[in-house]
């Protein structure tokens, strides 16, 4: 039995004594009028709670994942992902815990990537809503749903980040919930809007203040992400729109999943299917030397009615992450966005991952 049967099961038994308690207790009462039907969550899972579900679950797949813009007071830009993923290690009782990291001196034109695996016999937490991966003297920290804080290395620079929301979360698809077909279910939403602050401190040089704009992606369920494959994109433009961009595929290249999600301002939030936005390579392609994969680097995004088309453009060349620890190889970029006029009007990033034995 899968332990997505078995999670379904479980809050179907659950459902089940809770009725039935409420029947003996009406029963034994006053007969009073039936009350309203409660509808059944998506997929019969939990609905999701926040800030509760951003601590860590008892599920096969979980990540917590940051991608920040950075800017210091001499003019010098970066860019960092940084994501912590919790996967049950189906071969024994563990859970290991792996942390890839990407930083980009965009000044200097380089790219760095690291990774770090630990293992834990237990939950990192027990108190909801609260999330700490230790690796060292490295951490990635989650509380409140508004506080989070990145202490990290790649290569011979440093970081020491904070970052707070200061958005209401988009909660993406069906309730927060993905259903990726054969590959599984996954609770998926994003805190669009993180203020950063903190230091970086380059190899051999001194803590550099900067500041600038952060997003979090959070990813949890029964589901097996190296059995298919995405184009995706965070943007966070000038005047407040947050989109977030998707297209799932298997891994014979065929579509299983396309949606995107936008709010403009401090306004409602829109769930749009894939003939309401527009998502499209845009230009030349950037091929991997060491894993000959082949990225498209340039990217189409519009949505008729409420964002104009731009161009989302890397900000520097060859970024692409090889993990030994999880077997799988992606593209993860920070990106400009650019109208058609050629203006800088926001930023974002842009992650292609191709599903394990696929060729691109």
């Amino acid at each position: 039995m899968s332990a997505m049967v078995r999670t379904i099961r479980s809050v179907r038994t659950a459902v089940a004594a809770l009725l039935l308690a409420a029947l003996v207790a009406a029963c034994a009462a006053t007969p009073t009028p039936a009350p309203t039907p409660t509808p059944t969550p998506p997929y019969g899972l939990p609905p999701l709670v926040l800030p509760a579900d951003e601590g860590p679950h008892d599920f096969a797949t979980e990540w917590w994942y940051f991608n920040v813009h950075l800017w210091s007071g001499d003019g010098s830009r970066y860019t960092l992902h940084d994501v912590v993923f919790q996967v049950q290690d189906l071969g024994s009782s563990r859970t290991l815990y792996v942390r890839q990291t990407g930083f980009a001196d965009v000044s200097a034109g380089t790219h760095a990537t690291a990774e770090r695996v630990r293992s834990e016999p237990e939950p990192l937490s027990e108190q909801a809503g609260v999330f700490r991966a230790g690796f060292g003297d490295l951490f990635i920290s989650a509380q409140d749903g508004r506080r989070y804080r990145l202490v990290g290395e790649v290569g011979a620079t440093a970081y020491d980040l904070t970052l707070l929301a200061t958005s209401r979360p988009l909660v993406h698809h069906d309730d927060g919930l993905v259903d990726f077909k054969e590959a599984g279910i996954t609770y998926y939403y994003s805190r669009p809007r993180l203020e950063v602050s903190g230091t970086v401190t380059p190899a051999g040089g001194t803590a550099v203040a900067v500041s600038g704009l952060g997003w979090m992606d959070r990813q949890w369920g029964n589901f097996q992400p190296v059995a298919i494959g995405w184009d995706w994109a965070s943007v966070q433009l000038d005047d407040g729109t947050d989109l977030m961009l998707t297209r799932v595929f298997d891994a014979g290249g065929v579509t299983v999943e396309s949606y995107a999600t936008l709010r403009q301002g401090g306004g409602p939030t829109r769930l749009l299917s894939v003939d309401e936005f527009t998502f499209a390579p845009a230009g030349p392609t950037w091929t991997s030397e060491r894993t000959g994969t082949s990225y498209a680097t340039s990217w189409r995004v519009a949505v008729p009615g409420a964002v104009d088309e731009l161009t989302l453009e890397p900000l520097v060349g060859g970024n692409e992450f090889v993990s030994g620890a999880l077997g799988v190889v992606y593209w993860e970029a920070g990106v400009e966005a650019r109208a058609s006029d050629g203006r800088v009007v926001g930023q974002g990033f842009v992650e292609l991952n191709w599903p394990r034995g696929a060729t691109p």
